[in-house]
């Protein structure tokens, strides 16, 4: 179920698509389903403290790659940029990648060790729709 929100994190570090719309119609699809299908309150208050985790990690996420954006539109503005100006814009962007992968993978864990199979599939299922 995360991976699609790290398939979201590829569109933000590419510029495709509107991947902050994506992410968050895809976690409050989670937190309503997970409201919906986990009956144990503490499961259930464990999955939505998850989520709540991984909106926080992809706005601090959302942050970094902005500040990377705004580098490469400041460079785009003079005309004499080199590449060393852009590859100095691109330095936080391996780190940006590697640690939003790391916390979703953790997330993930997280996520999977709060619910049932079931629980974990219905879940699934919903928040997938698009």
């Amino acid at each position: 179920m995360f991976w699609i929100a790290l398939s979201a994190l590829i569109m933000s570090l590419t510029g495709e698509g509107d991947d902050t719309f994506v992410i968050r119609a895809f976690l409050e699809r989670a937190r309503e389903s997970v409201s919906e299908h986990v009956h144990d309150p503490v499961r259930q208050r464990q999955a939505l403290e998850t989520l709540a985790r991984a909106s926080e990690a992809f706005a601090q996420h959302r942050k970094r790659t902005g500040k990377v954006s705004e580098c490469i539109e400041q460079a785009d503005r003079k005309y004499a940029a080199s590449a060393a100006d852009y590859r100095g814009c691109l330095g936080d962007l391996a780190p940006a990648w590697d640690a939003a992968a790391e916390r979703l993978l953790t997330l993930s864990g997280d996520f999977r060790r709060a619910l049932t199979p079931a629980e974990l599939a219905a879940v699934r299922r919903d928040a997938e729709q698009r």
